[in-house]
């Protein structure tokens, strides 16, 4: 399938600092400059010659995309789309993407039908009890640029939990997370985990609850869960990491905020999604 994008450049740079400063992986960079699809104003330049903001750079790339969804009719909560990216609700109870082929039930499977023919390509996942933001690119490039921010720790993702009366008013999780040798689908603070690092600030109270937002610094299967859990006010409903709380209808996790740089911009993009569930 073929792609192809313009923008204009942030800075007066060469063209490579500028490809650099876009966050467009080296080797994609390297595909652009071999196969000469790569314009400024129209025409083929040195990575090293320079580029000035008035200029137009336009990369044009062919690369096969697959389609890896089963589409299925789509029912999308979207909160923001422009031609490259779409980020939408994720219902709890919903699974971000298949995990066998074939599978169909899963927010994938509707962008899959939501964006045909192009494709959707996953960025990050949240589990099946979260509900919240997801963001979703429209090309390889975007998704390229997207899986970088986050690996640099670039794009923020901010979520609401409620927990049990009593957390600290704000802190830090520092605690490395592995697999729970007990149960295959849990997680678990261990030493010899990855690090995890996860920031938390209350933000209300009563006399049975606490809102909390988090933001990672990390992003490791279950973090929120697991750290919260290990000091000691577990996610109200977890089924994993608070199996006792049998009362509640759902998990009261949520991702309501992406903040991140929209590719091939300098411009600072921040989409916030409504709590579904308030304080009880």
């Amino acid at each position: 399938m073929l792609f192809q994008t313009s923008a204009r450049p942030t800075l007066p740079a060469s063209l490579r600092d500028q490809l650099q400063a876009w966050l467009i992986p080296r080797k994609r960079q390297h595909q652009l400059r071999v196969a000469k699809t790569i314009l400024v104003n129209g025409h083929y330049r040195n990575f090293n010659e320079k580029v000035q903001p008035s200029d137009v750079i336009t990369m044009t790339y062919d690369e096969p995309t697959p389609l890896a969804y089963v589409p299925e009719t789509p029912a999308l909560t979207i909160h923001y789309e422009d031609d490259d990216l779409l980020i939408v609700d994720k219902p709890a109870g919903m699974k971000t993407h298949p995990n066998l082929p074939g599978e169909t039930g899963t927010l994938m499977n509707q962008a899959a039908a939501y964006l045909a023919p192009f494709p959707a390509l996953i960025t990050h996942r949240l589990d099946m009890a979260t509900s919240g933001l997801l963001v979703i690119a429209k090309n390889p490039l975007t998704q390229a640029i997207i899986n970088r921010q986050l690996a640099l720790k670039a794009m923020h993702r901010d979520y609401i939990a409620l927990v049990p009366q009593g957390i600290a008013a704000s802190g830090t999780i520092t605690a490395p997370i592995g697999h729970d040798p007990d149960d295959q689908r849990k997680r678990m603070i261990r030493p010899d985990g990855a690090s995890a690092i996860t920031h938390f600030r209350r933000i209300a109270e009563t006399s049975t609850t606490a809102t909390v937002a988090l933001r990672l610094e990390t992003g490791r299967t279950h973090q929120i869960r697991v750290h919260l859990a290990s000091i000691g006010y577990p996610i109200l409903g977890d089924p994993l990491y608070a199996p006792d709380q049998t009362t509640y209808q759902r998990m009261y996790l949520h991702a309501f905020q992406v903040r991140f740089t929209k590719p091939l911009s300098d411009t600072t993009l921040t989409v916030t999604s409504p709590l579904p569930f308030g304080q009880f």
